[in-house]
């Protein structure tokens, strides 16, 4: 049995489904089923289960999958202490999000101390953040709302950061004269905000379907920069958080809170426990949290002090 018989075991045991496993490998899908054949051959019994078209672990195969995720994460972690003895630099991690408003913080703070870092970026719904950290294609997900431990295998999430939502509204506009709103005063409004999946979208959109509200949708992006200008521009008003308000002081007059319990956004950095022992992984764990962690200190200080 090779370490490569046992990555293809892995991923299979974690998509649930032979082909699928096959197809994001890059292999056929008649050799994986040979491998997983082989490896039940020499264990000595089944370790899958058929469930219509999909497949899922018996007991005998939970147990397999657990000591073989172990073994692939020591070898993960010999890999990277070689490198730290031999002083390979150039390390890539893969930070996952759905949100624009603080991440960039994080990057920028963590490349300044790290310049031998690689970072991967990518912008992905919660659903392919789980699928990714569980199959070890990624090592980190920040996201809003949190990732629950139970909607992966090994996953841990670690509460970093929350933040207040506001609305920013163009410059003239007539709500602009109140000194808080509510939700149905935005009702007929229209709406610059980000796509479906991004964080704060994820926050808005239970509220808009408790409270039967429908916006009037008339720009999207990812982009912050675009958002502000497209609001800057009239095209409609926008939900951000307060922490807008400290990177660009001069939209504060045009931001207003809103009376809302479910306007604070929370975040949590999740990752898989096996990949994390890692020590380049580990590096970027613990930078992480202490950054957030300092970034909300600072952040609720600066409410305080601008009376926010």
């Amino acid at each position: 049995m090779e370490l490569r018989d046992l990555r293809y075991f892995c991923l299979t045991a974690e998509m649930e489904h032979v082909t699928k496993a096959a197809d994001r490998l890059g292999i056929a899908q008649p050799f994986l089923t040979r491998v997983i054949r082989q490896i039940e051959e020499e264990i000595g019994g089944e370790l899958f289960e058929k469930i219509g078209r999909r497949i899922k672990l018996n007991s005998n195969g939970e147990v397999f999958y657990r000591y073989a995720k172990m073994v692939l994460a020591d070898m993960d972690r010999l890999y990277s202490e070689m490198d730290y003895v031999f002083d390979r630099k150039e390390q890539t991690i893969t930070l996952l999000c759905n949100t624009e408003s603080f991440a960039t913080r994080l990057i920028v703070a963590f490349k300044e101390e790290n310049p031998d870092y690689a970072l991967s970026v990518l912008h992905v719904s919660q659903q392919e953040m789980i699928e990714a950290l569980t199959t070890g294609e990624a090592h980190f997900a920040l996201c809003c709302p949190s990732i629950s431990e139970k909607e992966g295998i090994n996953l841990v999430t670690k509460e970093a950061f929350s933040v207040r939502g506001c609305v920013l509204l163009p410059p003239g506009h007539p709500l602009l004269a109140k000194n808080i709103l509510v939700l149905d005063d935005l009702r007929g409004e229209r709406l610059v905000t980000m796509p479906k999946n991004s964080a704060m979208r994820n926050k808005l959109q239970p509220i808009f379907d408790r409270y039967d509200f429908h916006p009037q949708i008339v720009f999207e992006s990812n982009n912050l920069n675009m958002i502000t200008q497209a609001v800057g521009s009239g095209f409609g008003y926008a939900f951000v958080t307060q922490l807008i308000m400290e990177d660009y002081p001069e939209l504060r007059r045009y931001c207003v809170d809103i009376d809302h319990p479910d306007v604070v956004g929370s975040y949590g950095l999740t990752y898989n426990k096996l990949t994390v022992e890692n020590r380049n992984a580990r590096h970027f764990r613990d930078f992480a949290l202490g950054f957030l962690e300092n970034l909300q200190q600072y952040f609720e200080k600066w409410e305080i002090r601008s009376g926010v």
